[in-house]
């Protein structure tokens, strides 16, 4: 079924020494072009499961009468996937030397790359090392993203290196090119690769696209180079998020592979540039976890907390260190006046809403007192006695707290002060978040300059900061853009804005995903918008969730 060492193409231009690889669509030859008296790889296009070769012959045919259009069909993208990849000018993404079609089907010509695929290095690699080659394969994508091409199918087995160590992108049989508004302009069929899909591509009826998809195969790359195993697959990682950090992955590698692999296409980084820049941050240098890692920047409030509790505190300078806190969490509590308002994709938020933001509508709440701040550090050391943040500050966000884990620390809190905190519901997160009843019509919670009010992707060096470091909203809350987001007590559904009751909503009866709010140290502009929906598992936890109490 394969063309023999020693056939020629295009009349002596080119001689087959031996097979590469074959797969469903086509056989890879390591080829001599005789003129310039160099190796060159030639793909033939054969669908495995439809094409015969003629015997004594190099004639490819088809048998099947039903096949012949679904083959022509495959035909005619083998030859635009060449053409693609021949207009591409990038070091980092393999040359096409040639097309032509002969023998009853099509080929193109490419560079040779000897140095074998990432998937046949041996695994795990050092970090560096690792990261080395997913910056070289990101800058291949980010120049393929400006063509408006996606590339849907990044994995280790996709990308070769050549003796100089250079990292290429291969195989784009199934690239998509897409337009300025993310709509699809090819009808390539998706391709799933396990591991390194994303969720999106599960979708056949998928018709819009963003470099995003990408981000996640590449993420999903990471993953696999720095861990040796295979990624969980998209809907596992839906369901239940990424494992634990393993050993010896540092901690802001792991975070980087964490936001690219989100299930939800508008979490991640939004471009390969913004997901490369999480790998800046030191990378290969694990922070410790006594080493408070945050930007030294002077809060506004007046409160100055008082210093750790040391080593050498007896058990009652404990309690009363721990009482001290939770009295100034107490009086932390800012009174919302009730009042009614706008909830969902109201005209500031523009083109950014999404579906689940809409239709927008009118709720009325009764008054209610928020925490001015995220739940931090100290407060759920003295209520819980332990600490699993990823980053360590009496004074930080506390954060890697599952749904689950926030109700047990809020029924120990009640235990011990007497008071009935709770999450907030998602109605009054929005209405706190927009400023209540003295709200300004802002896009982001304070201000409509995102910097001015939260510590996000953009500037957040890649870490949570002390809380009450940017400016407050009009309630003055803080943090409710950035910074950590924020669990709230409603299960998720994404039609409920349309059934939604007009007073004191609460979201559904049931579900399987409970309401997170606000944006995060790690993501987009668009995700710290006051209207902005997500959801997660009630065990689900990350470096990117915390939450914050209400009364």
């Amino acid at each position: 079924m394969q063309l023999k060492p020693g056939t020629t193409l295009q009349g002596g231009k080119y001689k087959i020494e031996r097979v590469l690889g074959q797969g469903g669509f086509g056989i890879t030859y390591l080829a001599v072009q005789t003129g310039l008296n160099r190796r060159v790889a030639v793909k033939e296009f054969f669908m495995k499961e439809h094409c015969n070769r003629d015997a004594g012959t190099r004639h490819v045919s088809v048998p099947s009468i039903g096949s012949r259009e679904l083959v022509e069909r495959f035909r005619q993208k083998f030859l635009k996937e060449a053409q693609t990849i021949a207009a591409f000018d990038h070091p980092n993404i393999v040359r096409i030397h040639d097309i032509f079609e002969e023998n009853g089907t099509a080929y193109y010509v490419m560079e040779n790359i000897d140095g074998g695929a990432l998937s046949d290095q041996h695994l795990p690699m050092s970090e560096s090392v690792a990261v080395d080659y997913i910056r070289q394969v990101g800058k291949a994508l980010a120049y393929i993203h400006s063509q408006n091409v996606l590339h849907l199918d990044v994995k280790p087995s996709n990308i070769l290196l050549r003796r100089n160590g250079d990292a290429v992108l291969i195989d784009f049989g199934i690239s998509k090119r897409y337009d300025d508004g993310g709509s699809q302009t090819s009808s390539t069929p998706a391709g799933i690769s396990k591991g390194y899909a994303p969720i999106e591509q599960y979708n056949q009826g998928l018709q819009t696209f963003s470099p995003a998809t990408d981000v996640y195969s590449l993420g999903a790359t990471l993953y696999k180079l720095v861990t040796g195993e295979t990624p969980p697959e998209a809907s596992i990682v839906y369901e239940d998020g990424l494992p634990a950090k393993p050993n010896g992955v540092s901690v802001s590698v792991w975070k980087a592979i964490e936001s690219a692999m989100q299930p939800r296409r508008k979490d991640r980084p939004q471009t390969v540039s913004a997901f490369l820049q999480l790998l800046d941050n030191e990378v290969a240098q694990p922070v410790k976890e006594e080493t408070v890692v945050v930007a030294k920047v002077e809060r506004p409030a007046p409160t100055t907390p008082k210093p750790a509790v040391s080593q050498q505190t007896t058990p009652k300078e404990d309690i009363a260190e721990a009482d001290d806190v939770l009295t100034r969490l107490y009086d932390d509590m800012v009174y919302v006046e009730g009042g009614t308002f706008t909830m969902g994709a109201t005209t500031e938020q523009g083109s950014d809403a999404d579906d689940d933001e809409k239709p927008p509508h009118q709720v009325t709440l009764s008054s209610f007192y928020i925490c001015k701040h995220e739940v931090t550090q100290e407060e759920w050391e003295a209520v819980m006695g332990s600490n699993q943040a990823c980053w360590k500050g009496k004074r930080l966000p506390m954060e890697s707290v599952s749904w689950n884990e926030c109700q047990t620390f809020i029924s120990k809190l009640n235990s011990i002060t007497g008071k009935q905190y709770r999450l907030p519901t998602e109605a009054e997160w929005e209405y706190a978040a927009r400023g209540g009843n003295r709200s300004n019509g802002y896009k982001y919670s304070g201000s409509n300059t995102l910097s001015n009010v939260a510590w996000y992707g953009d500037n957040s060096g890649i870490i949570t900061h002390e809380v009450m470091t940017k400016s407050p909203n009009e309630l003055g809350l803080y943090d409710m853009s950035g910074n950590v987001r924020e669990w709230c007590s409603d299960w998720d559904d994404g039609e409920y804005y349309a059934i939604s009751p007009s007073n004191n909503p609460k979201g559904p009866s049931s579900g399987a995903y409970r309401v997170k709010r606000g944006g995060s140290w790690a993501e987009p502009a668009r995700c710290c918008r006051v209207s902005y929906r997500d959801f997660s598992a009630p065990s689900y936890r990350d470096s990117l969730l915390g939450f914050r109490l209400v009364l």
